[in-house]
């Protein structure tokens, strides 16, 4: 079936010559005319159309002068026709713009599948350590809300259907580093993500649930990191009950380190830039404490498989190698000067060198 558009367009096209041919027939054998050739008659229409006017060509007829009162009369049609479709195509980029439609170029950040309010703070945390977000949500009227809460250079935000995962190639999926799926329902979110890891198997996947007995389940999935809300928010409370000091200092740790006097739990990736590769881990705990006032109270490293083990507060005997991660407790001060020493910043990303996934 032909577009009717463009059936449309060739009529105009047709009327239009049907007129110019017109002009030359009424003109070019009338004295005192200067539309003479068919040349003329067409350049007549150009000018005339686009409301030039040169005034080189006119026409000395009545059916011409008829001929041109439909030319000035299509002139405004004409621009008016242009205007509509330049301003129907700006509007139509800074609609897919605004909605994410047109990618994003993030690399190693945070995909966050689903929005609400636990979305929001838990993006807030990642945004303080610096770490770039994608949010995909399949709601339009939230993509206005998150473009006000944060800045488009740190977060992405993209409006898609949760079930056409290849649209999350617009927010970059096989070049994140985490990817979050944040749904209310659990059941939802297995489902989801045994789909999503059909197409995307090697992305680190962290979930958040709310019946902490589903957590093996997840965890056979492929899940290696699975959140308890309820978990976490009964041992605080537990916590506060009888030991309120340590359920401060918990609850300050688990927020990102912004100011001198704030302390956070930091994770550095181990590069040949790190002066403490090859070194002891209690020779690199005490240094730390000595020269920059942290304290080192885990390392994660490879094993042969792949996987990786977390060895929390080790005894001596530990090598620190490249590719390990150091885990620390530091302030913000001290946090913005490791970032230099170490020549990396915060936080678990690609394995670049290794070309695969720290898991």
């Amino acid at each position: 079936m032909r577009n009717p558009r463009w059936l449309r367009y060739g009529l105009a096209f047709l009327i239009y010559l049907l007129i110019v041919g017109l002009v030359y027939y009424a003109e070019h054998n009338q004295e005192g005319a200067n539309i003479t050739t068919l040349p003329e008659a067409l350049w007549f229409s150009v000018v005339t159309l686009t409301t030039v006017g040169y005034g080189d060509y006119y026409p000395v007829t009545p059916v011409g002068r008829f001929a041109n009162l439909l030319f000035l009369l299509g002139s405004v049609g004409v621009i008016g026709y242009l205007i509509s479709q330049l301003t129907g195509q700006v509007n139509q980029y800074l609609e897919r713009k605004r909605l994410g439609l047109l990618g994003t170029t993030f690399s190693n950040h945070i995909l966050v599948i689903g929005w609400d309010k636990f979305g929001k703070q838990v993006v807030d945390e990642v945004i303080h350590s610096g770490k770039p977000v994608a949010i995909v949500t399949n709601d339009k009227d939230e993509i206005d809300l998150i473009h006000e809460a944060y800045d488009k250079q740190r977060v992405f935000a993209l409006f898609a259907d949760y079930d056409n995962i290849d649209t999350f190639e617009k927010a970059n999926i096989g070049q994140a580093a985490t990817v979050f799926i944040n749904f209310v329902d659990d059941t939802e979110v297995l489902i989801y993500l045994l789909n999503l890891k059909k197409s995307y198997p090697d992305l680190n996947y962290v979930v958040s649930l709310t019946n902490p007995s589903l957590r093996e389940t997840f965890q056979s999935a492929g899940v290696r990191y699975v959140v308890s809300q309820t978990e976490i928010a009964s041992r605080l409370v537990a916590s506060y009950t009888f030991e309120p000091d340590v359920a401060v200092i918990a609850e300050s740790l688990m927020t990102t380190a912004l100011g001198g006097e704030d302390y956070d739990l930091l994770e550095y990736r181990v590069t040949a830039q790190n002066p403490y590769v090859g070194s002891d881990y209690l020779d690199a705990f005490i240094d730390l404490k000595r020269q920059h006032d942290c304290v080192l109270v885990g390392i994660s490293q490879r094993q042969g498989n792949g996987t990786r083990v977390l060895h929390k507060n080790p005894s001596t005997g530990i090598t620190i190698g490249e590719h390990d991660y150091l885990v620390l407790i530091c302030d913000g001060a001290a946090k913005q000067k490791l970032t230099k020493v170490f020549g990396v910043e915060e936080g678990r990303m690609l394995d670049n060198q290794t070309n695969d996934r720290v898991k």
